[in-house]
């Protein structure tokens, strides 16, 4: 197995627990550990297979197994991240098949090859997401197991980015960066139907990519701006309205988040618009400079929000959080969290200010920053629409 130097970061913490085995079993935590991008599932995959991708590894020595759907197999690119790759059918033109029972064969197969059938060891799972079936094999076929949870190491590994994760987060900007790009093009001509412009935006990123995303898109255009009235809606920009887009894109595993706020057309914003754009903005700026490591994320929250008051705004709604396998991970810009910012963190920050009901005009500015000694890393750079 080459280095997988997050699969040793979750060992590490997992130690601390005196775990001897883990079985993770999240999207977030299998690509994590695997390097496999677990894909979402939907429609026939979601109801022909049986459960999603779990990944079973020793803590204090070097084995890990990936149990794996068969047609997924073709679509793992690291190879040499993990061990042993498992598979169970699920479908097969001409053969009738039980993906019940196929999965079941490959599970029982990776905990028995584990020795886990006749030791006592301390397995660490994760309760919020371990399939039932899984959890009644465990307890009626390995009762020596002691089983523990497993999240809160598993979210502290996460918790700084390896080199490798910053390249893939990286990359994953520069997709989300061509549909911030498409946007802010879409919108400099009037009287578009926001589906459209939704459409045209996720067509160049997934161009950008070459591949289809996970995606999570919200494009809001006119007086929905003030009050989160979220899209994409049948809804048309009009000259002079405000037009937002809040793009999430996963690539390789790894999620990117930004927003953007423009104005509809070729016109000027009005003072107050402009008031809006130009707050926000800048309230990203102060927050980007103050992810600096040793400080508390919520001083951060405070740069942002003492920069917004002295336009007399504020913002109803965090300032950030951070990025990775999930598009929301902890710790997030918020007055009660008090995480020390480090190194290698990687923050979507993103104040935001709105008028609220009956209001007409909001703005929010969201790019991310990868911390450094040295002073923050934005990542995506596109043009701000104020």
């Amino acid at each position: 197995m080459s280095n997988n130097e997050e699969l040793e970061r979750a060992r590490d913490k997992l130690k601390k627990l005196g775990v001897d085995w883990a079985l993770v079993s999240s999207r977030e935590n299998v690509t994590y550990v695997s390097h496999f991008e677990t894909p979402t599932e939907f429609g026939f995959y979601e109801d022909a297979g049986y459960v999603h991708p779990l990944c079973l590894f020793a803590v204090n020595q070097s084995a890990s197994c990936l149990v794996v759907q068969s047609w997924y197999e073709p679509l793992i690119r690291d190879r040499d991240a993990v061990d042993q790759v498992l598979t169970h059918s699920v479908y097969d033109f001409g053969k009738l098949i039980s993906p019940r029972d196929s999965f079941l064969t490959s599970l029982r197969q990776a905990l028995r090859s584990a020795g886990l059938d006749h030791i006592k060891a301390r397995l660490a799972i994760e309760e919020k997401t371990l399939p039932t079936v899984v959890l009644r094999v465990l307890l009626e076929e390995f009762p020596h197991l002691e089983l523990l949870e497993a999240e809160p190491a598993l979210m502290a590994a996460r918790l700084v980015k390896t080199p490798r994760e910053l390249g893939l987060l990286r990359a994953a900007a520069e997709v989300n960066r061509a549909g911030q790009q498409e946007f802010l093009c879409q919108w400099k001509t009037a009287d578009q139907h926001e589906l459209a412009v939704w459409g045209a935006c996720m067509r160049a990123m997934q161009m950008a990519a070459m591949r289809p995303l996970d995606f999570f898109v919200e494009t809001i255009v006119g007086s929905g701006i003030a009050s989160f009235d979220g899209g994409p809606k049948d809804r048309i920009g009009r000259a002079g309205d405000m037009a937002l887009a809040d793009i999430s894109i996963r690539v390789n595993g790894y999620w990117s988040d930004t927003t953007n706020t423009v104005l509809v057309g070729s016109g000027e914003p009005t003072t107050r618009q402009r008031l809006y754009g130009v707050a926000a903005r800048e309230a990203f700026y102060a927050a980007a400079e103050a992810l600096r490591p040793g400080r508390p994320v919520s001083q951060v929250f405070e740069a942002a929000q003492l920069v917004l008051g002295k336009h007399g705004l504020s913002c109803p709604h965090h300032v950030g959080h951070q990025t990775g396998t999930m598009v929301i991970e902890s710790p997030k810009i918020v007055p009660y969290d008090h995480t020390i910012v480090q190194a290698g963190m990687v923050f979507a920050v993103e104040p935001g200010v709105y008028e609220g009901a009956g209001g007409t005009i909001g703005a929010r500015m969201e790019k991310q920053v990868i911390v450094h000694e040295t002073g923050p890393e934005i990542v995506p750079d596109f043009e701000w629409g104020f």
